[in-house]
């Protein structure tokens, strides 16, 4: 079949899971020799995709005023004409409402993604109106179904993914010792790890409590709690320290703040929690340490029953349950191998399922059946 000339749309390009996931497909389409476009409002990662032969197009289709949501309709309609677009692929809900009626005017199939949660009312549903529907998980296209009232006939599970390499490759015991010491974090200590942002939904309040019933049984263990405070969570970071304080633990729980090295901290882990109260959609640091060799513990919700399915590389766990996430940081930590085997079952289970190559072509083979 011929190149296909895709456009994808999201509200602007900066930091975060959907705009990371435009990126890797963007930049996969262009490398297999597709014309891959992108239009946002803009942002940091622009340059990124300019650099790998991605064009991208500045619309503030970011705007939820209505004035400006009709005026950009025949707008993005002509661009489609013009560009000769095959397929218009949105991935938010107001570009979604722009991109559904441009497509209908241009006559181009249309694919929509939902990547969360939604609000289940009449503007989210705009995110089940593609000829195809991606869903990022099968609990999220569960939930597509149910709330928003996809057909499960044009609904189809393709997995965000990651590229495995940046985790795949060893650290040398100078630079382990050296992150080890920067972090405060003694040479005999097993760290048990929590990434993510300090918001209260990613169950920080679980993990401590979790920790706690078990230190004084593994004097071994730092727990170790890496993430940026959003603006306006700083009431939760003090809480969190409150917490840690009552807990007898300020002088164990190591809190690291932003880091930019996560694949290199990773290295130096002996076990990820995810204690996420509220379902999420994916999991990618879940990923990510399983890409690593580390054993993970995630709670039964959202699409970490998909990525921990059979419980071969962690476990799951109830949602806002310390007793039972401190039995399964014990029974990870407990087994004769350090949970080798459980890393390794993890880094398999990515190569086939979670990586940037496989979403890729998953979704070009979806892309194709609306085109032949």
């Amino acid at each position: 079949m011929k190149p296909m000339t895709i456009l994808q749309m999201l509200p602007e390009l900066n930091v975060g899971g959907v705009e990371q996931g435009v990126v890797d497909s963007a930049i996969g389409y262009a490398r297999r020799g597709h014309r891959s476009l992108v239009m946002s409002n803009g942002g940091r990662r622009v340059a990124e995709l300019k650099a790998a032969g991605v064009t991208h197009f500045s619309l503030p289709i970011h705007k939820k005023r209505l004035g400006n949501v009709l005026r950009l309709i025949p707008r993005v309609a002509r661009l489609l004409r013009q560009e000769q677009v095959d397929l218009v692929h949105v991935r938010s809900r107001l570009p979604g409402w722009i991109g559904y009626y441009a497509a209908q005017k241009a006559g181009v199939p249309l694919v929509t993604t939902v990547h969360g949660y939604y609000t289940p009312h009449f503007y989210s549903r705009i995110m089940t109106r593609g000829a195809q529907v991606i869903a990022v998980s099968r609990p999220i296209a569960a939930y597509a179904t149910e709330q928003l009232r996809a057909d499960p006939e044009r609904i189809q599970v393709i997995h965000r993914g990651i590229d495995p390499a940046p985790y795949l490759v060893t650290m040398d015991d100078a630079r382990r010792r050296a992150l080890r010491q920067e972090l405060g974090i003694p040479d005999d200590r097993r760290v048990v790890a929590i990434i993510g942002r300090i918001t209260r939904l990613k169950g920080h309040l679980v993990f401590l409590q979790a920790v706690a019933r078990i230190c004084d049984a593994h004097p071994d263990i730092t727990p170790l709690v890496v993430g940026a405070v959003p603006p306006k969570k700083a009431a939760y970071e003090a809480e969190l320290l409150a917490e840690t304080e009552r807990l007898g633990l300020t002088d164990r729980v190591i809190y690291a703040g932003s880091r930019r090295d996560v694949p290199e901290i990773l290295k130096i882990c002996d076990l990820l929690v995810s204690a996420s109260t509220q379902p999420e959609s994916f999991g990618r640091t879940l990923v990510e340490a399983m890409a690593t060799g580390v054993p993970v513990i995630a709670t039964a919700h959202g699409g970490a029953l998909d990525i921990l399915e059979g419980e071969t590389c962690g476990r799951l766990v109830p949602p806002g349950d310390p007793t039972l996430l401190a039995d399964a940081i014990t029974d990870i930590l407990s087994l004769p191998d350090n949970g080798k085997a459980a890393g390794a079952a993890g880094q398999q289970r990515v190569q086939t399922l979670f990586t940037v190559d496989r979403m890729v072509e998953d979704t070009l083979r979806l892309y194709r059946t609306l085109l032949t």
